[in-house]
């Protein structure tokens, strides 16, 4: 493709508003990113493409003025930032005029991630000049440079190459945020196309006081910042979008679409490290070894001094032959600051130790110091053949040490890292090394610190031990607390389902899509604080699902007839004991497909319950497409049960094994298979619970038992 030849790029129809062009800043981009940023053609090509299909839903910049909201999912690590700089540059190139980014809430997160998002826009400039870019901006003091670029745009005098696109980087803080409202207001900007990034977007800027009259200042902030731009998209990327997603759909923030941002290649997330066979790479920290903020020994505990000695050995293996710019190692022990100070006294005191006992061969400690990091050095061989024999690592293990700088991170009296100043660093600290912060070079993770509220989000978004690691892998090590590794190996499933939900979604309005999610019982999706309804988590009674009110469906239960007669096609046997069933052995798609899916139920449990388990059966079809199901007609001579009502529902449908004993009969539930899925039809006829008068006759129930339940969460408003 020639540099300056410009392609429109047209996605699926059906989820775009319109069609964005692939112009010369995108191209140069594309080719900044294929040579120098992500070194592969296919990987720039794949951020360019998801980068149009974002922007193909965005308020479009040539029609009148209007406001739209998305959600970008990507995962943990994996390249949102690069999404952003893609999307900005298809902004300049199809004449959006104005580029916002709220760049987190901690000065190194925003330093870290504007800087890499402005030298990549900037690198892929054919002008070298088409960008204007204010960090933090102030009212008095940039407004002249910003009606300076509206007067490019309005005045026909300009080239288009001329114009200059204003990027603006502010912090979500609210003194921030006042200063850019406060900028912006006094300009006229109906005719100007905006784009407005929300990075880290479940983070801060939500209402933290949903049922209170006056809402929380950030979000106040956005909104009223959001007030004077009358044309302009929001996006918000984010990693976790548990609570943008259970937010109420009327609020200003809730997202109109949803596209999803995938991991380049080398990519290591959840499914790496949790899902699979990773247990050389995440082991727990034995429980007595994780203390209380208030009450941490004197000495190190055992399990921190192995992953130093591990990360260590890597190290000088890294010396030997080198791997990459860095190597790191993250000690996250808890948010308390005082609690980092002792890890960091600790990692300091034992690093000068071990570096004085190697460099003194008359110490008899020495001895025992090389037995335990040759032990290091067989658990790294496990994973990484290629590592140096133990003899050429020792050599070069005092330097290792040595020359590893150890920094305290944390909003107190923590520090920077000062990457370029070392090969190999060790960074110990809490909050400002969790969301959004790149750990670079990332090989070991120590982190006692417990999952606190168990919100599934924040424990999510710790995992720094995530990133673009597979070059070297093998070196890395994450030491957990043990109810955190837990949590993890549970959100895996979660986040897959969440995101295959979401990708089926697309292109469709996502106020419609159902709020429901497959999350492990331990776990809180989110924080309650930005939820003004609650969700429900419902569970079905020893497996089965029994409807309460099969008569409240279409047409008193007839449409659920009609519905059931897909099962006139299979041969059903009497049941060996008890000829009054009968029953067959069929595929499970079959029948949920053909029944459990069109089945309905306008009773708001019922429909729930049903939705539980339709959506554990299909998390059991994609594990097994095959599965296998029992379906039992329990009245198949299509003699109704009676079943009087009782405060509007039937207070049992099952019925119960004969007073003459099990022997006689067993009762309804006792018909079900312990290795299958189960599934009862019974025809009822439903009766006024006071005068006994028929109400609905020759209505079907369907019952359901379940070999395995999922924990499911359901957010309806």
């Amino acid at each position: 493709m020639a540099d300056d030849e410009i392609i429109e790029v047209v996605g699926d129809p059906a989820a775009a508003a319109w069609a964005p062009v692939l112009g010369p800043v995108a191209t140069g981009l594309r080719r900044h990113f294929a040579e120098v940023v992500l070194r592969s053609a296919e990987a720039a090509d794949r951020v360019l493409q998801e980068a149009v299909a974002i922007v193909s839903q965005c308020v479009p910049p040539t029609r009148a003025a209007d406001t739209r909201t998305g959600l970008v999912c990507g995962y943990v690590q994996s390249g949102k930032t690069a999404s952003m700089t893609a999307v900005s540059a298809l902004a300049r190139d199809n004449r959006y005029r104005f580029v916002v980014l709220l760049a987190g809430v901690t000065t190194n997160l925003v330093d870290q991630n504007s800087r890499r998002l402005q030298e990549d826009l900037r690198a892929a400039d054919p002008t070298r000049g088409g960008w204007l870019m204010l960090e933090n901006p102030k009212p008095d003091r940039d407004r002249p440079a910003v009606e300076a670029v509206l007067e490019e745009w309005r005045n026909a005098g300009y080239e288009e190459q001329d114009r200059r696109t204003l990027f603006v980087v502010v912090m979500k803080h609210h003194g921030h945020l006042s200063n850019l409202t406060a900028l912006l207001t006094d300009l006229d900007l109906e005719d100007v196309p905006a784009l407005v990034f929300d990075d880290e977007a479940d983070q801060a800027s939500l209402n933290t006081q949903p049922d209170q009259a006056t809402a929380s200042a950030t979000y106040r902030n956005i909104l009223e910042l959001r007030d004077t731009m009358p044309w302009h998209t929001y996006l918000q990327y984010t990693a976790t979008p548990q609570a943008p997603l259970l937010i109420t759909r009327i609020d200003s923030l809730s997202a109109d679409f949803v596209e999803l941002v995938s991991p380049g290649d080398g990519y290591t997330g959840g499914e790496t490290f949790f899902g699979g066979d990773a247990r050389h790479l995440v082991a727990s920290i034995p429980a007595a070894e994780v203390f209380p903020d208030r009450q941490l020994p004197l000495d190190p505990p055992d399990s921190l001094l192995r992953a130093l000695q591990v990360f260590f050995i890597g190290v000088a293996g890294g010396l030997i032959a080198p791997s990459g710019p860095h190597r790191s190692m993250l000690v996250h022990p808890s948010k308390a600051q005082a609690t980092h100070r002792r890890y960091y006294d600790w990692t300091t005191r034992l690093s000068a130790e071990w570096h004085r006992l190697l460099l003194d061969p008359t110490d008899p400690e020495r001895v025992t110091l090389l037995a335990e990091f040759e032990e290091a050095h067989r658990d790294l061989l496990r994973t990484c053949p290629t590592l140096p024999d133990f003899d050429a690592v020792v050599a070069r293990l005092h330097v290792a040490i040595n020359r590893t700088m150890v920094t305290l991170v944390n909003s107190a009296d923590g520090h920077e890292v000062p990457w370029d100043n070392s090969y190999s660093h060790i960074l110990v600290g809490g909050e400002k090394l969790g969301r959004g912060y790149t750990v670079k070079g990332l090989t070991v993770t120590y982190m006692p610190r417990p999952p606190g509220g168990w919100t599934a989000d924040t424990i999510q978004q710790r995992a720094r031990f995530f990133g673009y690691h597979s070059g070297y892998l093998g070196y890395c090590r994450v030491c957990l607390h043990p109810d955190v590794r837990d949590a993890y190996v549970a959100y895996v499933s979660h986040e897959a389902d969440m995101r295959a939900r979401l990708a089926e979604h697309r292109g469709k309005p996502l106020r419609d899509w159902r709020r429901l999610f497959y999350l492990d019982r331990s776990l809180a999706p989110t924080r309650k604080n930005v939820l003004s309804s609650p969700y429900l988590r419902p569970r079905l009674q020893g497996g089965w699902f029994e409807p309460r009110a099969p008569h409240l469906s279409p047409g008193d239960g007839q449409r659920n007839a009609r519905v059931l007669r897909a099962l006139e096609a299979i041969n059903f046997e009497p049941d060996e004991e008890y000829d009054r069933h009968r029953y067959a052995v069929v595929p499970l798609r079959e029948v949920f497909e053909q029944i459990l899916v069109p089945i309905s139920y306008f009773d708001e449990e019922d429909a729930l319950g049903l939705c539980v388990v339709n959506c554990t059966l299909t998390t059991l079809l994609e594990r097994d497409p095959d599965a296998r199901c029992c379906v039992y007609l329990m009245d198949p001579d299509q003699r109704p049960r009676r079943r009087r009502l009782k405060n509007g529902v039937i207070p049992e449908l099952f019925q119960g094994r004969s007073s003459a004993g099990a022997q006689s009969y067993p009762g309804d539930r006792a018909f079900s298979d312990a290795g299958c899925t189960t599934i009862q039809i019974h025809t009822l006829r439903i009766e006024d619970e006071e005068t006994g008068d028929v109400l609905a006759d020759r209505v079907p129930a369907v019952a359901v038992h379940l070999v395995r339940q999922e924990d499911v969460l359901i957010h309806d408003e």
